[in-house]
């Protein structure tokens, strides 16, 4: 049993991460302020505690094994609506964070969540080792903390390149593209495409927690200061869209296809690193065609899918504003 600090507990990700470590035995406390609700379930082993990380003392951050950081403002648009909020958010904030506990004696590992969109435009298929062309705000940003990360080498670390997120969660996204392919589907009865010959590495949440937990878990030096890409398959978003439909078997369904968008990004990745975090002779395609049936079947029962609080950059645009930032 671990003590566990998740930083972002209430997000979309964290949302699923903790009650998948509570399972496993762990104490887990969270740091959230909350912008989306609070969202995990509670338990005699999880405590949430509600305010900015950055408040937070040197002292408070010496209790654990395992610091899980999930915080960024990750949705593009999202991360432009103020740059020097975002800068402050996923830059600035982390490395008075990693000051405060790079002299943790108790700290095993620090599990940084980055992304796969560091890889910008790429034609050749991505390893870790390919040279990241980030293009976004965001993306440039989880890079140059990355390379801060391996610079200082104060704390030991894994950096996890998560490839796009999908899945249900009870902090539920509906600006990511198989969430929002889904219900759209479901409740419109109808199918937008913008641009769609970009290809995207994909991440199921439940998948990324597993990868987590095995990290956590295993604590071996082949994950210690390494960075690791996560995701579980590669398409393009015209044939993503042909893969629900057959995968879901769902009928009268009108897709619209705009060949025209702003999206730069394009990469596939290989999925050979992602293979050592599952069990031995896991069938990927499965696995992948099983996530997105559950996750067809969980939105489906949504009763509040348009809800404003769903979409992150309609979250982020009210609290700017609210805030005065």
């Amino acid at each position: 049993m671990k003590n566990i600090l998740v930083l972002g507990s209430e997000g979309f990700l964290g949302s699923v991460l903790v009650p998948y470590l509570l399972k496993t035995g762990n104490n887990i406390i969270g740091v959230d302020k909350c912008f989306f609700g609070k969202n995990n379930t509670k338990s005699n082993k999880f405590k949430l505690h509600q305010i900015d990380y950055k408040n937070m003392s040197k002292e408070f951050f010496f209790g654990f094994d395992v610091i899980i950081d999930l915080i960024n403002i990750s949705n593009d648009p999202a991360s432009e609506l103020n740059r020097k909020f975002t800068n402050i958010t996923n830059y600035s904030n982390k490395i008075n964070l990693y000051n405060k506990i790079k002299s943790s004696k108790k700290l095993q590992r620090y599990i940084y969540m980055s992304s796969c969109s560091v890889y910008g435009n790429n034609q050749n298929l991505i390893t870790e080792k390919s040279k990241p062309k980030p293009i976004s705000l965001y993306s440039k940003l989880c890079l140059k903390y990355e390379k801060f990360l391996k610079l200082k080498k104060k704390i030991p670390f894994t950096i996890l390149r998560l490839g796009t997120l999908y899945g249900w969660s009870e902090r539920m996204r509906y600006d990511i593209a198989i969430n929002k392919i889904i219900r759209d589907m479901l409740f419109l009865k109808k199918i937008e495409i913008l641009g769609g010959t970009q290809v995207r590495f994909f991440c199921h949440n439940e998948f990324a927690c597993t990868a987590i937990n095995k990290i956590i878990a295993e604590n071996k030096k082949k994950t210690l200061n390494k960075v690791f890409n996560i995701g579980n398959f590669n398409t393009n978003i015209i044939l993503l869209t042909k893969k629900i439909l057959k995968i879901t078997k769902y009928k009268d369904v009108n897709v619209y296809h705009e060949k025209n968008t702003i999206d730069k990004r394009s990469y596939k990745v290989s999925i050979n690193s992602s293979k050592q975090f599952l069990k031995r002779n896991s069938n990927f395609d499965k696995l992948t065609n099983k996530s997105i049936l559950d996750t067809f079947n969980k939105i489906k029962k949504d009763k509040k899918p348009f809800a404003k609080k769903k979409i992150t950059l309609t979250v982020y645009k009210e609290f700017l504003k609210k805030n005065r930032i």
